[in-house]
């Protein structure tokens, strides 16, 4: 009963914690996003949060779990629905739109990839233009000679891959059930194939708001997320057939947005088993990976000599120079708040159940070695990487530089459930069933009515740009303050273009012209101008001022030597 009352303290201590710390976030007026997102996406699931937390620990209802998971086929037609009802919601909920710079390289690099090329090269008529048909995450950013992300490719080539056979739209939900079916792999071996423990860590994973949003988005974190916990299956089944297994799935999680990210989810793992005594285990991977890396490394460069050898131009871009240095230098000064900030958009995207579960498995991780160790020691050392080298994640859905470690948050908290269940027995059933329920219920149709008020004027932003009838649209993207200097949205992320420039209207970025660029563009032929004035017709960019002197200064000199060529905006259909 000790334990049980040391867990209703600490489980009231992180409520009071948490709910404190909304009401700080509720009262702030600084600029960055995700203050932005917690105080119109979040504030409401976070007094949920605590108040759930306060629930648990003074009432745990003697509900209960099935005793036995459901048979396979079972299990497969639920996942299979669940991936449905994602794909679904890609477009109904999403618009099937991919919203952030991040996602649309994703599609951009696949259309490179689709057409044969590491790279496409920018046509030298088209070079000055760079930058304003593409500003932002574009390898060799300072010279462009070639058209490709400065990401990673493994993302866009799986997806391009799968779009060969099927809707895009369904790749990343099916991402999730495999995750979910490595989950429960790693869940069985460790829990005992009928146990409840099993359970929760089903739900966790299955009622994450987190999980099940990101997975209507093209982000890479839906890949991290399923491609860990598939290395995580593989690792523990060990044996030389699923080493290679877990090395070649290494190869391909390495290489799918950032170099950092799986490297650095498996480094824990591999401490465990060294601290074992397995030092021939940890050394093959150790090899394995020092190759990986390697390769991944000098990617890059392979593309820019690619590009340099086709149009006679030399490029030394590589993730060194123009990646890692540049996080390890480059500190935010908001780093705290900001990462406070991010990991209560964690707490709120995910099932409520967690953090009870998690409370009660933090002690056993930190006193006994093995698989919860290592897994709480990865989460640990990645939220203090990130905080010190990337605290802020832009647009995110969550905190999505977290998804690849859903599947440990999942199975810590099925080692929280098994703490629990030994010293209250069923009302560790109640706690899970209780806040899964107000997860549910509660917790996800407020995340994703406020997901798709969020996606609302980028959707309409969307239409009124595609339905310009002049070949070349000019947006006025300038970064600018709001009125109350708080956070303000961007039209950055609405310059999108394919790679070999045959869409209709050509967009460009107005902050990356100058006014003998935009006269160029003009005789060429006719321009629209989309304005901050056109954008708040359709929703958008509502808290900043509707003029903007040095844009429009840079339109009336090109209307001054090229007359005729601004247009006045088309309405959308």
């Amino acid at each position: 009963m000790t334990e049980v009352a040391a867990w209703k303290r600490r489980t009231i201590a992180c409520a009071l914690v948490l709910l404190l710390l909304t009401v700080w976030a509720a009262r702030q007026t600084a600029r960055p996003t995700a203050l932005y997102l917690v105080q119109t996406q979040d504030l409401p699931v976070l007094f949920l949060a605590s108040a759930g937390m306060l629930i648990a620990a003074f009432w745990q209802p003697r509900w209960r779990l099935p005793e036995r998971m459901p048979a396979a086929w079972v299990l497969l037609i639920a996942g299979f629905a669940l991936t449905a009802l994602l794909a679904w919601g890609t477009y109904a909920l999403m618009g099937n739109f991919p919203l952030s710079r991040d996602e649309h390289m994703v599609i951009f690099d696949m259309a490179v990839f689709d057409s044969g090329r590491l790279a496409t090269p920018i046509a030298p008529q088209w070079r000055p233009y760079a930058l304003a048909l593409v500003p932002d995450f574009l390898l060799n950013a300072r010279d462009p000679v070639g058209f490709v992300s400065a990401y990673l490719p493994m993302n866009a080539v799986l997806r391009l891959a799968f779009s060969k056979i099927a809707d895009p739209a369904w790749y990343n939900p099916l991402l999730v059930l495999l995750g979910g079916a490595a989950l429960f792999d790693v869940a069985r071996r460790e829990f005992g194939r009928d146990s409840r423990a099993i359970w929760a860590a089903i739900l966790v994973y299955a009622l994450s708001a987190q999980v099940l949003v990101n997975a209507m988005t093209v982000f890479s974190m839906t890949g991290h997320l399923a491609l860990n916990l598939v290395w995580l299956a593989a690792f523990l089944r060990g044996g030389k057939l699923w080493t290679s297994v877990a090395i070649a799935v290494g190869f391909v999680a390495t290489g799918l947005h950032q170099l950092i990210f799986h490297p650095f989810f498996v480094a824990p793992f591999l401490l465990w088993k060294l601290r074992d005594g397995e030092w021939k285990l940890v050394l093959t991977y150790a090899v394995a990976y020092a190759a990986i890396v390697l390769w991944w490394f000098y990617y890059p460069l392979l593309v820019s000599a690619q590009v340099a050898q086709s149009i006679g131009h030399a490029s030394e871009d590589n993730l060194l120079t123009k990646r890692l240095i540049p996080l390890l230098l480059n500190r935010d000064p908001r780093t705290v708040p900001v990462t406070i900030l991010n990991l209560m958009r964690f707490i709120a995207w995910q099932n409520l159940a967690l953090w009870p579960l998690l409370i009660a498995a933090v002690p056993l991780a930190v006193r006994e070695r093995g698989l919860p160790r290592a897994m709480l020691l990865g989460i640990v050392t990645w939220i203090v990487f990130l905080a010190l080298i990337l605290p802020e994640q832009g647009r995110g859905w969550g905190y999505r530089y977290l998804d690849g470690y859903e599947g440990s948050f999942a199975l810590l908290g099925g080692f929280g459930f098994r703490e629990l269940e030994q010293r209250m027995r069923r009302q560790a059933d109640g706690i899970v069933i209780l806040l899964s329920g107000a997860t549910l219920m509660a917790a996800i149709p407020v995340l994703f009515a406020t997901t798709y008020r969020f996606m609302q004027p980028h959707l309409a932003m969307q239409r009124m740009i595609a339905a310009q009838r002049t070949p070349f649209v000019v947006i006025d993207d300038s970064p600018t303050l709001s009125f109350d200097g708080r956070w303000r949205d961007t039209a950055q992320d609405h310059v999108r273009n394919l790679p070999d420039l045959s869409n209709r209207p050509l967009r460009f970025s107005g902050s990356d012209l100058t006014p003998a660029l935009l006269v160029q563009l003009c005789r060429r032929g006719p321009v629209t101008v989309i304005t901050r004035a056109d954008m708040h017709r359709v929703g958008f960019l509502l808290n900043v001022q509707e003029r903007n002197p040095d844009f429009e200064r840079m339109v009336a000199t090109a209307e001054m030597q090229a007359p005729g060529c601004i247009r006045s905006l088309a309405s959308p259909a």
